[in-house]
């Protein structure tokens, strides 16, 4: 009977010590890839993420009267979809097209933009493949990580995060560990200096030139980007943006402020972010670090117990058979 026992026993550690790298090594890596859809979420219309942030300009230069408006409310959305077919292939690639919109108070269109990125599932970082681009313009530089999520098991350290309004990558600082909504997350901190990213003709006199009828005008862009991210899964669960953008005249100093603002997620982007970011980080938590320290401590255990069990078991019956 003992001996019986001690057999199972040993079997069972040995399936145990078996589940532990299987876990760790196998299950995790492939759940550890970034989702390719988002049924089930309350911010996500037939398989598009839905991504909605508000805040107000202190200043929003409106083209159609060429002046300046105040306190002016606006709402950014964006829509994410991963293209599917294209998503595959080597380091877990995963292409998103995204489309983000701003309007204002009165639902009267700001700005629109959008993108096509290719980047490692995993880690986040940029590829350098399947048509990316920026408003249809294709990107040059894949030296950071993608705009949408960190790549998993986040390190408190410095990340090179890409910025769709220059196109290029800047570094994003770690800046501390905070709670949202009861969650606990890394918070980082990406600071662009005014940096000129394009020109713009505008009449002289709105850059301090009235002598001229018309400056090709060099615009600049600055933005302190904020975002608080779930450590294991590497979701970006709140997020804030306090930009500005201007127009430089002839002495190369700032005469025009076409966008100074505050945008941050709505409530309800916040809440779904937090709710989807758990349920992951739960997943990934069990299958990274419990289901491998107890398959190996249980299967230990087991396979010396089946083993001292087994060897009683035979004694039983070497001393049945002697007597």
């Amino acid at each position: 009977m003992r001996r019986g026992l001690g057999f199972v026993l040993i079997g069972l550690g040995t399936f145990l010590l078996a589940l532990a790298p299987l876990a760790k090594w196998y299950a995790v890596p492939r759940l550890a890839v970034a989702p390719l859809g988002c049924e089930g979420k309350t911010l996500c219309e037939n398989g598009v993420s839905i991504s909605p942030s508000t805040g107000v300009a202190t200043t929003l230069f409106d083209p159609a009267t060429l002046s300046p408006r105040s306190n002016v409310d606006l709402t950014a959305t964006r829509r994410v979809k991963p293209d599917r077919p294209a998503s595959k292939g080597a380091n877990d690639r995963t292409v998103y097209e995204s489309f983000q919109e701003v309007v204002d108070g009165d639902d009267k269109l700001v700005t629109a933009s959008s993108e096509r990125i290719a980047f490692d599932g995993q880690t986040s970082r940029m590829l350098s493949c399947c048509d990316a681009n920026l408003n249809g313009e294709p990107i040059e530089d894949y030296s950071g990580i993608a705009p949408y999520k960190f790549g998993f098991f986040v390190k408190k350290q410095t990340y090179q995060y890409f910025d769709g309004t220059l196109g290029q990558a800047s570094p994003m600082e770690f800046k501390g560990t905070d709670k949202v909504k009861g969650l606990s997350v890394y918070r980082f901190e990406q600071v662009i200096e005014p940096t000129q990213y394009a020109e713009l003709e505008v009449p002289g006199e709105l850059v301090g030139a009235p002598e001229l009828p018309a400056f090709k005008s060099p615009r600049f862009y600055a933005n302190t980007r904020t975002v608080w991210v779930e450590p294991t899964t590497g979701a970006v669960v709140r997020g804030q943006e306090v930009q500005k953008q201007t127009l430089r005249g002839p002495d190369g100093t700032d005469q025009l402020t076409l966008l100074d603002a505050t945008l941050a997620f709505t409530d309800e982007n916040v809440t779904q972010a937090v709710k989807t970011a758990k349920d992951g980080s739960s997943q990934l938590k069990l299958l990274n670090g419990t289901v491998p320290l107890v398959g190996l401590i249980g299967g230990l255990l087991l396979l010396v117990l089946g083993a001292f069990l087994t060897l009683a078991g035979r004694r039983d019956e070497a001393g049945f058979h002697a007597g």
